[in-house]
């Protein structure tokens, strides 16, 4: 008996997999994807070259356009660290608020610091290379799906 409850169970388990996969509900269900929604400030791709000031500064002036003009706007970009592990952030302003996702769970080198954080901004400035929240609180955080990723 105690079989037949295990292997039930197992076979609802896999259905409810599978009906999750055919319905796009997979692993990836639930993570941010890497440039969507980006309509007005392209995503940025930093690879430790001599070209990243320039793209850093390039969609940074536009974010902060957009959020000084008040109009919602995304900007993505991947900064790697000096091993080139990529660290993915978004800057998602709706209008009155800009929530930024760091996801840093692709950090191979973190240790206790890897992982997805998020934070709700009244503000944001223009820092040395990308833009800074002012008067921030936590908020919820999801990552990033890897198959996303360029």
């Amino acid at each position: 008996m105690t079989t037949t409850t295990t292997t039930t169970t197992t076979l609802s388990s896999v259905g409810a997999a599978l009906l999750l996969a055919a319905c796009g509900g997979g692993s990836g269900s639930g993570s941010l994807v890497f440039g969507a929604g980006a309509d007005t400030c392209e995503p940025t791709v930093l690879t430790n070259d001599v070209d990243d000031e320039r793209l850093a500064a390039e969609g940074s002036a536009c974010f902060v356009a957009e959020v000084e003009a008040g109009r919602a706007v995304i900007w993505d970009v991947i900064i790697p660290t000096v091993e080139g592990d990529p660290i993915v952030r978004r800057y998602d302003f709706d209008g009155e608020t800009t929530v930024i996702t760091t996801d840093s769970s692709r950090d191979e080198f973190g240790g206790a610091d890897s992982g997805v954080g998020a934070q709700r901004c009244a503000d944001v400035r223009l820092d040395d290379r990308l833009p800074e929240g002012v008067d921030c609180e936590p908020t919820d955080a999801v990552g990033f799906d890897s198959a996303g990723l360029p």
